[in-house]
């Protein structure tokens, strides 16, 4: 237990980075006003199965909150990030067969395998860049427009979480 509250606390160090980045460099990236890049999420993704769902949800809410008070957005990113999180532990018993992984490591592309960490993911990103995107700009007249943004953008998303996942995020076979 006294890992696991550690473990927590090194997310909550990668918070400020995480919003750094997504602040000051993904928000500057927009390609035809179709794809918006969300990093920060990748945070809710990793936390391991056995946090406490108090925890998660406060996380998933504060990490939305920073980003939605830099964007200047109305809880668009808290909302989102809530729900996501809110899903995560049915996603990952749907998606995560039981004794693949201790409950308490990390979601990691190097612990659950390719294939796996990659559905995982893209469900909870879809997740959130559906949320999101239908608060943000929801009108019917634009619904075709809205999905090819969510499409998009989830795509973007999940293959920069990849490749940090490759570069940055090693395997601890403890």
């Amino acid at each position: 237990m006294q890992k696991m509250i550690k473990q927590n606390y090194k997310y909550l160090w990668l918070a400020v980075v995480f919003i750094f980045i997504q602040v000051y460099i993904l928000n500057q990236v927009m390609f035809n006003g179709y794809i918006n890049p969300y990093f920060y999420i990748m945070l809710i993704i990793c936390l391991p199965q056995l946090t406490p769902k108090w925890f998660l949800l406060v996380f998933a809410f504060l990490l939305g909150f920073f980003i939605d008070l830099f964007e200047g957005t109305i809880g668009f990113h808290s909302t989102a990030a809530v729900l996501m999180a809110f899903v995560k532990p049915t996603i990952e018993k749907i998606v995560i067969p039981k004794n693949t992984i201790s409950g308490e490591q990390d979601l990691f592309l190097q612990k659950l395998g390719f294939k796996m960490f990659a559905v995982y993911a893209f469900l909870l990103i879809l997740t959130h860049h559906t949320i999101l995107f239908l608060l943000a700009h929801f009108e019917l007249a634009s619904f075709a427009n809205i999905f090819v943004k969510i499409v998009l953008s989830s795509t973007i998303t999940l293959t920069i979480i990849l490749i940090c996942q490759f570069f940055f995020f090693k395997s601890d076979t403890r």
